[in-house]
C-alpha cells in the first residue's frame, strides 16, 4: 500500500497544490504539470454553449423563413380588380420603383455628396439655421400653395433649401461688405422699376385653370363646374395645360409674368378677380380657358429693418459669384472624382454620374 507524504517531506508538492482564488462558474482547475493548472469549462456548460448557438442557428432559419412568408403575404395583398384583372401590392411597388427610383437615388447621391463636400469646407448650415429659415418660408402666404403647384412635400422642399443654403455659404466664403454695399443692394431691390426686385413684390394672383384648345370644350367643361363636379376632376378630365397634374391649380404669378400676357384683355380680367370668382371661358396663347381665382396678394415693400440681414447676404454673393464659382465648380468636380461610388445594382448606374452644380437660389 503506497503511502502519500507529507508536503514538508515531499520535494514537489508545491506543483500539486490547487491556487488559491474564486474560479468563474462553470470553470474548473485541470493540473498539466508541475506547478501549473488551467481553468477549463466543465462538461456541462460546453454543452450548453453548443446547444445555445445551435438555438441561435436554428432560430435565425426559422425567422427567416417566417419573414419570408410575411413579406410574401403582404407584398401579393390584392389591392383593386379591374374586370378582372388583379392589382397586387407588389405591382404597386415595382410601379413606383420604376417610376422614381432612379430619381430618389440620383437625389440621394446628389444630397450627400454636395453635404459631405461642405462639410469638408465648413460651409453646411447648422439645423438651427435651417429651421430658422424654414420659419421664414412657412410665414410666407403662398408657402402652402407653391408646395402643391410644384407637387414636392416639405421634407423634399427642406432638403433642397439646405441646399441652397450651403451653396450661398460656399460662394461667399472669404468675402467682405461694407453697410454701403449693402443698402445699394436694398435699394435696387426695392426698386418697383426693377424686373427682379427681391424687396419689392408686385401683385399676384393665383388661379385653378381648365385649358382647352376649343371653346365648346371650354364650354362643356364650364357646364360639368356648374353641375358640381369638382374643379380636379374637370381640370384632369379637360385641361391640356400641364397643371391639370395639379388639380387645375397654377403657381402664383405677377402681371406680365404668365401666358395670360399674351392677351392684355385677359390679363386685366385676371387681375380684376377676387378669391371665389371665376372667369371664362376667355382666350390666351391660343387656348380657351376657364378660371376661378383662388388668392390674391397685393403688392408690397419688404421695409429695411426686416430684409437688411437678407440684403446682407445678397451683396456678398454679388462679389463670391464673381469671384468663388469657378473656382467652387472645379473643386466640386475634384470631389466627385475622388470620391467612392460603389453601385451595387447596374440599374442604379445613374448615381456615379452625381452633379453637384445647381442654379443659385437664395
Amino acid at each position: 500500500m503506497w503511502l502519500r507524504r507529507r508536503p514538508e517531506q515531499d520535494p514537489f508538492a508545491f506543483g500539486r497544490e490547487r491556487p488559491e482564488g474564486d474560479l468563474p462558474p462553470g470553470f474548473r482547475l485541470r493540473r498539466v504539470g508541475p506547478g501549473e493548472w488551467v481553468a477549463e469549462p466543465t462538461r456541462w456548460y460546453l454543452w450548453a454553449t453548443i446547444l445555445t448557438l445551435a438555438a441561435f442557428a436554428v432560430g435565425g432559419v426559422a425567422g427567416a423563413f417566417a419573414a419570408r412568408a410575411y413579406y410574401h403575404k403582404t407584398a401579393t395583398v390584392l389591392l383593386l380588380t379591374i374586370n378582372g384583372t388583379p392589382f397586387r401590392q407588389d405591382d404597386l411597388r415595382n410601379r413606383l420603383e420604376q417610376r422614381y427610383g432612379l430619381e430618389e437615388i440620383s437625389r440621394f447621391a446628389v444630397y450627400e455628396l454636395s453635404r459631405q463636400f461642405a462639410e469638408a469646407k465648413r460651409c453646411w448650415p447648422t439645423d438651427e439655421q435651417i429651421n430658422k429659415r424654414m420659419e421664414v418660408e412657412r410665414a410666407k402666404p403662398d408657402y402652402l400653395e407653391r408646395l402643391a403647384v410644384w407637387g414636392m412635400s416639405e421634407e423634399v422642399f427642406k432638403e433642397e433649401l439646405t441646399l441652397d443654403m450651403a451653396q450661398t455659404n460656399l460662394l461667399i466664403r472669404g468675402i467682405e461688405v461694407t453697410p454701403e454695399e449693402v443698402r445699394a443692394f436694398y435699394q435696387r431691390n426695392a426698386d418697383p422699376k426693377n424686373p427682379t426686385a427681391r424687396y419689392y413684390i408686385p401683385d399676384e394672383i393665383q388661379v385653378t385653370a381648365v385649358a382647352t384648345s376649343t371653346e365648346e370644350a371650354a364650354r362643356q367643361a364650364l357646364r360639368e363646374l356648374a353641375m358640381g363636379v369638382p374643379w380636379n376632376v374637370v381640370a384632369t378630365r379637360y385641361s391640356e395645360d400641364p397643371s391639370r397634374r395639379a388639380g387645375g391649380r397654377m403657381p402664383p404669378f405677377s402681371r406680365g409674368g404668365s401666358l395670360f400676357a399674351t392677351n392684355p384683355a385677359t390679363e386685366a380680367a385676371v387681375f380684376a378677380m377676387r378669391p371665389g370668382d371665376r372667369l371664362g371661358p376667355v382666350q390666351a396663347a391660343r387656348m380657351w380657358w376657364v378660371l376661378r381665382c383662388d388668392n390674391v396678394w397685393r403688392r408690397r415693400t419688404i421695409p429695411w429693418n426686416e430684409a437688411k440681414e437678407d440684403a446682407r447676404i445678397g451683396a456678398m454673393l454679388v462679389k463670391g459669384i464673381a469671384q468663388n464659382r469657378q473656382k467652387l465648380e472645379q473643386e466640386r468636380q475634384e470631389f466627385v472624382r475622388r470620391s467612392t461610388i460603389t453601385v451595387l445594382d447596374p440599374a442604379y448606374g445613374v448615381a456615379q454620374d452625381a452633379v453637384l452644380s445647381r442654379p443659385i437660389r437664395w
